[in-house]
């Protein structure tokens, strides 16, 4: 894939690079937790079962940010669900991602990178100890798979990283959600 396309596609993906928004929901009652790891130094893995919310809750940690004094070209979001990826998947396409975004979006200071779906990469637990251990770089992960849900990933990142299990809406959530309870606790 040339690069003009994948960086046509992450465009598309991150379209609160130049807007400053991102359409998130309601926000999960498990967001305040995720945030407190944005300044730690572990992969944070974000998982469940399918359809449970974990892309949901990688937007609203992406729209909680820019408060927080980061950039938004500082942050990259990648959906490897995304079609026209599929024919690259490796760590490969990983890394042609990474650094076309470092050269031509965001060349200085620190980058957060938030991998959605990361099982449909093979090498991806690597690639991402890799960039972690040599860059000022903080990374999200999500996934559904049994791969993301088995001790494997903790073995492979070797105790760099924080887990978090996303079920579907709580009772609570589902309320405000429907904007019948109050806001947050």
């Amino acid at each position: 894939m040339r690069s003009a396309k994948l960086l046509e596609i992450l465009a598309s993906h991150n379209r609160f690079w130049s807007s400053g928004r991102i359409d998130a929901g309601v926000d999960r009652d498990i967001l305040p937790a995720c945030l407190r790891q944005v300044d730690a130094k572990e992969v944070v893995v974000i998982k469940g079962v399918r359809r449970g919310g974990k892309s949901t809750l990688m937007a609203q940690i992406i729209r909680a940010l820019p408060a927080r004094g980061e950039t938004p070209t500082g942050i990259l979001r990648v959906d490897l669900e995304e079609p026209l990826f599929a024919p690259e998947y490796g760590a490969d396409l990983l890394e042609r991602i990474y650094r076309l975004w470092r050269e031509r979006v965001q060349p200085e200071g620190r980058c957060l990178l938030f991998l959605d779906e990361v099982q449909n990469i093979p090498g991806w637990e690597r690639w991402v100890r890799g960039r972690t251990d040599t860059e000022d770089l903080k990374v999200f992960v999500s996934g559904s798979s049994s791969q993301l849900l088995s001790r494997e990933v903790g073995a492979k990142l070797t105790g760099r990283q924080v887990s978090f299990e996303v079920f579907p809406l709580s009772f609570p959530e589902y309320l405000r959600f429907k904007g019948w309870g109050p806001s947050r606790p």
